[in-house]
């Protein structure tokens, strides 16, 4: 089974190295790893660049490094996806990083079981040797598991999700902001899969401690983002709403935006004018 692993690049050259480490140095062989700068202006690709001369050249035929103008994580992604080659896909933050055998116990299980997604736990770091397991029930519905996570009642992270490249079908649709993307894009793909399967290990590291990370923004400008996310799927699927992913939340949806718009951001009922109706 040959896998792809995807890592966007966005002023990380503090982390990229660490990040880098943990990708290039996985025991499972057949892997292709996508480097994707995502218009970085700071050291983070010559810092990449320079591991893999040092320690890594002997996987050089297997690295791509893709250069593409700032547009945003959910885009930098689907840019990876574009050039991934693999049967299996796993997204890494490059501010975080990976357990050393993560694809080869991720392989085993996707084989073991014929999986669509394997799904498994994340490590928060906090710092100061802080850290915290975050983790999910056992689904064996893929739109049960679809729905919570849209419903806020699942984590939607696209990083803990070891995912069969089909199921990154063409018409999903890919937020344009960074707030709640992996919620917007994972709701999607669980619903149209047909196999979840939890591997219950803490295989990923999220670094919680990166002051320039999106979540640390201010609670307004994260709720008022997030929404704008969700609406534009919304509207994605408002002409093809029946079997949709969004069909069976779409009054949530609609109701959640609502209330972010009342308390936090006005300018939402100027933009969606349908949201004051609801």
């Amino acid at each position: 089974m040959k896998v792809s692993i995807i890592v966007p690049i966005y002023k990380v050259e503090r982390y990229i190295e660490q990040c880098a480490e943990s990708v290039l140095g996985q025991t499972y062989g057949d892997i292709q790893f996508i480097f994707v700068d995502d218009g970085t202006p700071d050291a983070s690709i010559q810092k990449l660049n320079a591991l893999i001369d040092s320690r890594f050249a002997s996987l050089k035929d297997r690295i791509a490094i893709i250069h593409k103008e700032n547009g945003g994580l959910p885009q930098a992604r689907l840019t990876g996806l574009k050039h991934a080659t693999g049967d299996y896909v796993l997204h890494v933050d490059s501010d975080d990083w990976i357990e050393p055998d993560a694809v080869e116990k991720l392989v085993r299980k996707a084989e073991e079981t014929d999986a669509d997604v394997v799904y498994f736990y994340v490590r928060k770091e906090k710092g100061e040797g802080r850290s915290h397991v975050s983790k999910d029930k056992v689904y064996t519905d893929p739109k049960a598991f679809s729905k919570d996570v849209f419903c806020n009642k699942a984590h939607g992270y696209v990083v803990n999700k070891f995912a069969r490249r089909s199921c990154y079908r063409e018409d999903l649709f890919y937020p344009k902001g960074n707030m709640h993307e992996d919620m917007v894009l994972m709701g999607q793909l669980l619903f149209y899969c047909k196999k979840v399967v939890l591997l219950p290990e803490a295989l990923y590291h999220y670094r919680r401690n990166n002051s320039a990370s999106e979540t640390r923004q201010a609670r307004k400008v994260r709720r008022a983002a997030s929404a704008r996310n969700f609406l534009d799927l919304y509207e994605a699927y408002r002409g093809r709403m029946a079997g949709s992913p969004v069909e069976p939340v779409r009054r949530h949806i609609l109701r959640r935006c609502r209330w972010i718009a009342l308390r936090w951001d006005r300018t939402l009922f100027a933009e969606r004018p349908y949201l004051k109706l609801f």
